[in-house]
């Protein structure tokens, strides 16, 4: 199924170029704000191993993303008219799916339980709420496979470091679906926001899950940072 993106992956719209552009700068900011407490995605904390209890937390957060992505994803499916958008989306669900299980059996390795974790409520407004209620295929595609798998892929790269060399190893596996997703995303926003109103959709659906995501990890760093490292 891939193979409906190989032939022009690299070929997006400059509308999209220039959202992706304002969502990094976005990040950055953010970044530079929170400069005193980042647990959750730092690239400038010396690389050491983080102890089991903060890798449980960040692991039980993805895992459930994850099971949610598959949840709302599917939801999605119902309701989506795009022929290439919905055959795509389908093997997205499939890549989250497996995604789900690969962290799970890592959870269950170090002896928690999903069921027993709970998200923050930031999480839950992000993740369930957003994601779940956008009304059609271009606000869900600018919304989670634009900004939020562009925030996965940067966030995985720099949170990689301190995990443990096996769950490391899962994340490099994982990776390329995300990028995957992420072309997908600006494949069919290119294709089908035609309109002014189209595309100012895409960049503020983009724009409120960068604005969603930041409060989120704000509140999640916080209670990482309250783990010893």
């Amino acid at each position: 199924m891939t193979s409906l993106l190989n032939s022009d992956t690299d070929t997006w719209a400059p509308f999209v170029q220039a959202i992706e552009a304002e969502l990094n700068a976005h990040r950055d900011r953010a970044l530079l704000e929170d400069a005193g407490d980042q647990a959750f995605a730092t690239s400038h904390a010396p690389c050491q191993p983080w102890c089991r209890e903060r890798v449980v937390e960040w692991l039980s957060f993805q895992t459930y993303y994850e099971y949610q992505a598959i949840l709302f994803i599917s939801k999605w499916l119902q309701s989506t008219p795009e022929l290439d958008a919905l055959v795509l989306l389908c093997q997205q669900i499939e890549d989250e799916g497996n995604h789900f299980y690969w962290l799970n059996q890592h959870l269950e390795q170090l002896g928690a339980k999903l069921a027993d974790w709970q998200p923050l409520p930031e999480i839950v407004d992000w993740v369930e709420t957003y994601y779940g209620n956008l009304p059609d295929t271009i606000s869900r595609l600018a919304a989670h496979n634009l900004a939020g798998e562009s925030g996965a892929c940067r966030s995985f790269a720099s949170i990689a470091p301190f995990l443990p060399e096996d769950l490391q190893k899962t994340m490099r596996r994982i990776m390329p679906d995300e990028q995957f997703h992420l072309r997908l995303g600006r494949r069919i926003l290119s294709k089908y926001c035609v309109t002014d109103e189209q595309k100012a959709r895409a960049r503020q659906c983009a724009l409120e899950v960068s604005r969603l995501e930041t409060r989120a990890i704000q509140a999640f760093n916080r209670k990482l940072a309250a783990i010893a490292p």
